[in-house]
C-alpha cells in the first residue's frame, strides 16, 4: 500500500510538471506572437514613461522644490505625454506615416489629459498625506511617486484596450487622404 503511494505521488509530480511545461510553453508562444508582443510592447512603454515620470516628480519636487506635490506631478506627467503617444504608437502598434488628428492624436491626448488629472489629484493628496505623518521632503516624494503609480496603474488596462480597439488600428487607404 504504501509503495503505491509513493509511484502515484510521484504520477502526479510529473503530471504536474507536464502541465508546468504546457503552460510555460503556451505563454512562450503567446508573447511571440503579434497580440503578445503588442502588449509586452506596450508594457514596456508604460514602465519608460512611468519611470521618467517618477524621475521628474522627485527631480521637481524633491530636489528643485520648485512647487507643490500637484504641479509637480503636473509637469512630470505632461512632459511624458509625447514621448507616450510615440512609444505606443510606432513601437508598441507599428504604425508608421502620419498620425491621424481626429482618430489617434485627439483621443489620445484626452486619455492622456485624464490620467494627467487623475495622477495630478493623487499626487496632491498623497502629499497632504505625507505631511501629516512627516517634515522629510524626501519621504513625501515617495508618497507622490506611489501615489502616481497607482493612479496610472488604474487606467492602463483600460487604455490599452482602448488603443488597441480604436486608437491604432489599421487605417484604409480612404482614411489616408485625410492624415495630419
Amino acid at each position: 500500500m504504501n509503495s503505491y503511494y509513493v509511484s502515484s505521488r510521484i504520477d502526479d509530480v510529473i503530471v504536474e510538471s507536464r502541465a508546468e511545461r504546457s503552460a510555460l510553453q503556451k505563454v512562450s508562444v503567446w508573447a511571440r506572437s503579434h497580440s503578445g508582443q503588442k502588449l509586452l510592447k506596450y508594457a514596456a512603454s508604460s514602465a519608460i514613461t512611468t519611470v521618467l515620470t517618477a524621475i521628474l516628480i522627485f527631480f521637481t519636487y524633491d530636489m528643485l522644490s520648485i512647487g507643490s506635490a500637484a504641479l509637480c506631478s503636473f509637469l512630470a506627467s505632461s512632459a511624458c505625454i509625447y514621448p507616450s503617444y510615440y512609444l505606443n504608437r510606432k513601437w508598441a502598434w507599428g504604425k508608421s506615416g502620419k498620425s491621424h488628428l481626429l482618430k489617434e492624436i485627439v483621443p489620445f491626448w484626452v486619455m492622456a489629459l485624464a490620467g494627467l488629472g487623475l495622477s495630478t489629484l493623487s499626487a496632491n493628496e498623497a502629499a497632504e498625506f505625507a505631511h501629516h505623518l512627516t517634515s522629510s521632503r524626501h519621504i513625501a516624494s515617495v508618497f507622490i511617486i506611489g501615489a502616481s503609480f497607482a493612479s496610472y496603474g488604474i487606467l492602463w488596462s483600460i487604455r490599452y484596450l482602448i488603443l488597441n480597439k480604436y486608437l491604432f488600428q489599421p487605417t484604409s487607404s480612404v482614411e489616408e487622404a485625410e492624415l495630419v
